[in-house]
């Protein structure tokens, strides 16, 4: 870029060194046993004698509004050495709030219930988001705890994580999309019994992970009997980059367009898939499934290069005491700097590999860590929407409370997040929050600049997705234009080594100056997509056609013509790939734009040859 100036923000060691201890020292994932305050044990006796109290829906309303007083007072005045008593208020205010919203027609026996699942109702109260239906995962987890109830509060992490995700229409079983294929999987009961019964030959036992990590191991599509033949063939070693490429490989699909083996034999499952092999989508989709019935978390991981789309899978790998997210199975080289996206299991929104990949923190954190900034991430939604209040006196012991109560000010709300987050950083939803607050316009320059050295540093290089998504968010909260500029050209010379992050710098640039009337800021900024990125990812489509859109505005769409062309010449086209395949690569939507613009100006047998020459349908105008 030109006429900038470099930017530096501002860094406070201090805090950045407090947000990272918990990198520095991973833990085994085991609640630690220590011994409970007079503080922590009042709050658990009045949850436990307001949860006693409901005898009805008038009273279910009322113990609601009361828990959530207590939750208000205990989130204030809680220190760090007692926030498992923040933990234990907050987690009981979200179920009887899920219980009250669901309008189950039982409300108290669903009470009773979790009163005899304490552990399941922490895990499940601090899980649940607004993604989930209220009615559907009241109805899941009190079939759960009406058929199991001693296995459901011995794997309360594993309970909830299934609560979540098969939160679907009763009847309904949960599926996914694998190309042409949609393959479905058992009943959450079914799912719930199967990974209880083959706990101890699962390679992570169900027990050893957050509840934040098991939505990736629940998320299955598969019938038991799938599962089962998983388990029996590769329990003990699962070896899920093996997995990826012990699938053939279907050349003839792939460079000949014919019909996949395995869609045409039906019955697509793992076995099928064994059997007739696939594309990588279908390998992808095989070692995440395997990884699945082992009990290890994983996800189906796609990006789109310059050239072709591909999908590989990411998986939890655990060695020793650490634990990190690997998403380098079935991910060729030219794949290895660009962007992978999978499926959230539990909202159903696709998101960063990055996003999935912090969650390797809270894998090899302690449970109470988790839990705190679990806990933290409900408080301060509650104090962002308004739904949260000072409370000045309870009949709490005051031993070892904060000594100036918190509020919900915007630097409570941060310091709050920051205690937790620096004992566990692997919760994603907590750092939203701080977001979230951003967005709001009440953060202030100290604080953005702290927050946004903070997220480099702790992703570093392993999770500079999760980052740059992080920081996004930020910058995009700035007003003045320039300053905005700035922290986008000191982000893009974070990201210079991943070149689909550094064009999404210089796009977002564009776009900031397209938004403000500076034509010709804009148009250096997309036109540096092109001469640096111009066949390293898909962001260069998107800036020739945002120049393009430039040159009509200024009425010189013969300059855009010319501009399609002269970039024609210089993209890269694809090697030995079908026409489905080739269709997404950056040489055959370039050559598109030039096509429909070439007919445009009237140029139709140019744009004919060049039709035929990438095979664009006709009926494509």
């Amino acid at each position: 870029m030109t006429n900038t100036q470099s930017f530096r923000p501002m860094f406070l060691s201090t805090i950045i060194s407090v947000l990272l201890l918990c990198i520095a020292c991973p833990t085994a994932h085991a609640q630690r046993q220590t011994r409970v305050d007079q503080f922590t044990q009042d709050t658990i006796d009045q949850t436990d004698a307001l949860l006693a109290s409901i005898v009805d829906e008038k009273t279910l309303k009322q113990a609601m509004d009361d828990v959530r007083r207590l939750s208000d007072y205990v989130s204030g005045h809680a220190s760090a050495r007692q926030f498992d008593a923040m933990v234990r208020a907050e987690s009981v205010y979200q179920i009887l709030t899920l219980i009250r919203v669901s309008k189950t027609a039982d409300p108290v026996t669903a009470v009773e219930l979790f009163v005899n699942a304490p552990s399941f109702m922490t895990e499940l109260g601090l899980l649940v988001s607004e993604k989930d239906s209220p009615r559907e995962v009241i109805r899941v987890a009190t079939e759960l705890m009406d058929n199991h109830p001693d296995q459901v509060e011995k794997y309360p992490a594993l309970a909830a994580a299934i609560c979540v995700v098969h939160d679907l229409p009763e009847g309904t079983r949960y599926s996914v999309r694998v190309n042409e294929n949609s393959p479905s999987g058992a009943s959450a009961l079914e799912i719930f019994e199967f990974y209880v019964d083959n706990a101890r030959s699962m390679f992570i036992k169900p027990d050893r992970l957050p509840a934040i990590d098991l939505v990736y191991v629940v998320d299955i599509s598969e019938d038991i009997d799938q599962l089962e033949w998983a388990i029996k063939s590769y329990g003990t070693s699962p070896g899920i980059d093996q997995r990826f490429f012990e699938i053939v490989y279907d050349n003839e699909h792939f460079t000949q367009g014919k019909p996949k083996k395995v869609t045409t034999a039906g019955n697509y499952c793992l076995e099928s898939i064994k059997k007739h092999g696939g594309v990588c989508a279908d390998q992808a989709y095989f070692a995440m499934s395997v990884a699945k019935a082992c009990g290890i978390p994983s996800g189906y991981v796609f990006a789109r290069g310059a050239d072709v789309s591909h999908a590989w899978v990411g998986y939890l790998e655990v060695r020793g005491r650490r634990a990190e997210w690997n998403f380098d199975a079935g991910r060729y080289p030219e794949y290895q700097k660009l962007r992978g996206n999978l499926l959230n299991p539990q909202t159903g929104e696709y998101i960063s590999d990055g996003r999935v990949g912090i969650l390797g923190e809270a894998a090899r954190s302690t449970l109470n860590k988790v839990h705190h900034a679990m806990a933290a991430q409900k408080i301060v939604h509650r104090m962002n929407e308004g739904y949260w209040r000072e409370v000045e006196q309870m009949e709490l012991d005051t031993k070892g409370n904060e000594r100036k109560a918190r509020t919900s000010s915007v630097n409570d709300r941060l310091a709050l997040l920051q205690k937790t987050l620096s004992s566990c950083a692997g919760v994603p939803r907590a750092w939203d929050m701080v977001t979230t607050i951003a967005k709001s316009g009440d953060m202030d320059e100290k604080n953005l600049d702290v927050w946004s050295r903070a997220a480099l540093q702790l992703a570093g290089k392993t999770h500079q997705d999760f980052s740059f998504d992080f920081l996004s968010d930020l910058i995009s909260t700035i007003d003045d234009a320039d300053r905005q500029h700035k922290m986008w050209e000191w982000a893009f010379g974070q990201f210079r080594t991943r070149p689909d992050l550094a064009a999404a710098v210089r796009f977002e640039q564009g776009k900031l100056w397209d938004n403000n009337d500076n034509p010709e800021y804009a148009w250096i900024a997309y036109q540096d997509v092109l001469d640096k990125f111009l066949n390293e990812g898909p962001m260069s489509v998107l800036a020739i056609q945002s120049l393009g859109n430039l040159l009509i505005k200024n009425d010189k769409r013969s300059a855009y013509l010319k501009l399609l062309e002269d970039t024609a010449r210089k993209v890269l086209r694809p090697q030995d790939m079908g026409t489905n395949f080739a269709k997404q690569s950056n040489f055959y939507q370039i050559n598109r734009l030039l096509v429909l613009e070439m007919e445009h100006h009237n140029r139709d047998q140019d744009a004919k040859r060049l039709r035929d020459m990438i095979d664009m349908p006709a009926s494509d105008r």
